[in-house]
């Protein structure tokens, strides 16, 4: 199987600022060159000026704070963890999907693909399949039958950054050694499991 993973790489933009100066034509006179001088004395203080204000008009940088990660640069989702979803009949509809489209579902109710590389040879990772019951509370508050499991890099980071942007993220987190868990609810109501791996995986 072959995973098609997305990852997210923004550059930092660079902003130059060039000041334009004009130069004055005076007209040669028969007598000295001495205006000449004193037109070229008097324009070297205005294309000075015209440079001053234009450095004063760019907006000041803002001093990133110490263990901070600009949200530009951070990375989100890396990848999907695992699907979930509920049925009224978990074990025949378990049985329809490892009949009809050949998935090894085993005795917990689910399964899990290992990640390949386009020549597929494996990496570190998997991703989970499961079918529960419809009884079942995981997805709560949501009224959807099913739950996406995004892995993310940093779970902390990301939850604030999602705060900061109004997202409807749930105060409930959690730490295990399966790793960091935290959720937010997507717009159209359905609950979104945001999952941090623990190291080396």
């Amino acid at each position: 199987m072959k995973r098609l993973t997305t990852g997210f790489t923004l550059a930092l933009l660079a902003c130059t600022l060039t000041a334009a100066t004009s130069h004055a034509t005076i007209a040669s006179t028969k007598s000295t060159a001495k205006p000449a001088t004193a037109a070229a004395t008097t324009a070297r203080p205005a294309a000075t000026h015209a440079k001053t204000a234009a450095a004063k008009a760019a907006p000041a940088a803002t001093p990133l704070q110490p263990g901070r990660t600009p949200k530009a640069q951070m990375k989100r989702v890396t990848g999907i963890g695992g699907i979930f979803f509920s049925a009224n009949d978990p074990v025949a509809l378990r049985a329809w999907y490892k009949q009809h489209l050949g998935i090894d579902v085993q005795a917990w109710g689910g399964t899990s693909f290992d990640w390949t590389d386009a020549a597929g040879n494996p990496t570190k990772g998997t991703t989970a399949w499961l079918i529960g019951a419809a009884d079942g509370k995981h997805f709560a508050p949501s009224k959807s039958t099913f739950m996406v499991n995004y892995r993310v890099e940093d779970l902390a980071a990301l939850l604030q950054a999602l705060r900061d942007e109004g997202c409807n993220v749930l105060e409930k987190t959690a730490d295990s050694e399966y790793g960091k868990f935290g959720w937010v609810m997507d717009p159209e109501g359905n609950k979104v499991e945001l999952w941090q791996p623990p190291p080396g995986q």
